[in-house]
């Protein structure tokens, strides 16, 4: 079976590193030029708790081989969904299928309008992973991986991906209401990676900030509102019990956060500012995560700066200033 894992990162590679290890031929494509040479040169390196193991794969920056991969999973940030759309284009047999494993919402839509609804099948992987630098990645937490079709059919290639994911070493669940377990892990990234992206907290400390833990109530509320008006049964339960103690009693960095302290540009859009999108088209209300969107594109922003060793003029920008407008 061929892959292609386009979006190289810390989810992206760790499960290119795995499937290679299972002897699986695997391409990775990311445009982090830096990462890819590393890889070319000595491997993928990939630790942490399914073991460490040194993938020797085909790595690119830019589609080189066009129709080749039976299967192409998207693990790019949401913000390269269209990108990666065209690439999952240009790389996919006639007959081959891509499925997204990404944060948030809308990545499946964008799937969709380039290749058609035959094409896509849907993900949700409650793993998680890091980027140790070019060329490593690090495997550190297990859990479940879901997968489905979106009409909910339990499929004869579905059923064949779960098995062959299994035998890399992942737990594979079935799901024939996959587009209601996307949704299900996009309000807990709702009620959890903002509040930590803007504090600079890891999960832990956020929820032992009194403040805070009653502010992601009040975040926790507009999803559930939303989420209730568009009719979607969120599986698992008390979603908000769910995301309380995985608050309180995991102190991992999400991966909002590892892109802030990196000066990279966030999800915020196609999480919590995917929700007041949905929301806005519903009429509910939803101030807190405006707010919290508010701030955290201003840290976004700050932190990005800070990064490129951007220096700026204040007192040259406050002299333009005079002249601009106000903002309606």
């Amino acid at each position: 079976m061929q892959f292609c894992v386009v979006g190289a990162g810390a989810m992206g590679g760790s499960f290119a590193a795995l499937l290679e290890r299972a002897g699986h031929q695997v391409c990775v494509i990311d445009t982090w030029a830096e990462h890819i040479d590393a890889i070319n040169a000595d491997g993928l390196r990939m630790t942490g708790v399914l073991g460490e193991h040194r993938a020797r794969l085909s790595a690119q920056t830019t589609v080189v081989d066009t129709a080749f991969a039976d299967w192409v999973i998207v693990f790019t940030d949401s913000n390269a969904t269209g990108v990666a759309a065209e690439t999952a284009a240009q790389v996919l047999k006639p007959d081959g299928t891509v499925i997204t494993m990404q944060n948030g919402i809308g990545n499946v839509e964008k799937l969709i309008a380039r290749l058609g609804a035959q094409r896509v099948v849907g993900g949700s992987s409650m793993c998680s992973a890091a980027r140790v630098g070019p060329g490593e990645v690090a495997f550190t937490h297990h859990a479940t991986t879901s997968i489905g079709e979106l009409d909910g059919a339990v499929s004869t290639r579905i059923e064949a991906l779960a098995q062959l994911l299994r035998g890399v070493g992942l737990d594979v669940q079935v799901e024939t209401h996959i587009v209601a377990k996307i949704w299900n892990k996009f309000v807990l990234n709702c009620g959890i990676n903002a509040l930590c992206a803007v504090s600079g907290l890891r999960v832990g400390e956020m929820a032992r900030i009194p403040e805070m833990y009653a502010l992601q109530d009040r975040i926790i509320d507009e999803a559930l509102r939303v989420t209730a008006a568009k009719g979607i049964d969120l599986p698992g339960g008390d979603v908000r019990t769910t995301i309380k103690k995985a608050s309180f009693y995991k102190f991992n960095q999400p991966s909002m956060l590892q892109y802030v302290l990196a000066g990279r540009k966030t999800e915020i859009d196609s999480i919590n500012g995917a929700l007041i999108a949905e929301a806005g088209t519903l009429g509910i209300p939803t101030p807190y995560n405006e707010a919290l969107v508010a701030m955290l594109k201003g840290r976004e922003l700050q932190r990005m700066q800070e990064q490129a060793g951007t220096s700026v003029d204040y007192v040259a920008w406050e002299a333009q200033a005079k002249a601009d407008p106000l903002p309606e």
